[in-house]
C-alpha cells in the first residue's frame, strides 16, 4: 500500500529568501504530517504536474496561497490533470483563514502594533473575483 503523498504547490520566485520560505513551510508541514513535495506554478519547477509524475500512490496537493485566484482556480487543476495522475485530491487555498488572521495579529503585536495603529493589507493584483473577495476577507478577519 502506497502512503498518501502531500504537494505543497507555490507561485515560485527568483528570490533566493522566497525559495528559502518555501522549503521551510514544506519542512514545518513534514514534521506534522510527513514527507511533503514542493513545485510551483510559475517562474520555476518542478512544476505540480512534474512531482506528480513521480507519485505512484494516492497525492493530496496543496496551493500554498493565501487568496483563490487565478493559480488556485486554473493552474493547478490544469497541472492536475496534465499529470495524467490517477488519484489526486486538491485542498482549498491556505487563505483566507482565522488562524492566519490571529498570526498576523502576534506579529503586529511584536512589531509594535497596538489598537488605534493604522494596518495595511496590500496583495498581489488580480481580476478574478475570487481573489479579491479572499483579500477583502482576509481583511475583514483581521479587523475583527
Amino acid at each position: 500500500m502506497n502512503e498518501t503523498a502531500l504537494v505543497l504547490v507555490a507561485h515560485g520566485t527568483r528570490s533566493p529568501r522566497g525559495v528559502e520560505m518555501i522549503a521551510a513551510l514544506a519542512d514545518a508541514v513534514a514534521e506534522q504530517v510527513g514527507p511533503t513535495r514542493v513545485s510551483f506554478v510559475d517562474v520555476l519547477g518542478p512544476s505540480p504536474a512534474e512531482v506528480l509524475r513521480d507519485i505512484t500512490g494516492p497525492a493530496v496537493v496543496v496551493p500554498a496561497f493565501l487568496a483563490s485566484g487565478y493559480h488556485v482556480h486554473t493552474d493547478v487543476p490544469r497541472e492536475v490533470a496534465d499529470s495524467g495522475h490517477p488519484s489526486v485530491a486538491v485542498t482549498r487555498a491556505l487563505g483566507p483563514d482565522p488562524v492566519l488572521a490571529e498570526v498576523l495579529l502576534r506579529r503586529l503585536v511584536d512589531a509594535g502594533w497596538r489598537p488605534g495603529d493604522a494596518v495595511v493589507i496590500a496583495a498581489a493584483g488580480s481580476s478574478d473575483p475570487r481573489a479579491l473577495r479572499d483579500v477583502r476577507r482576509a481583511a475583514a478577519l483581521l479587523s475583527e
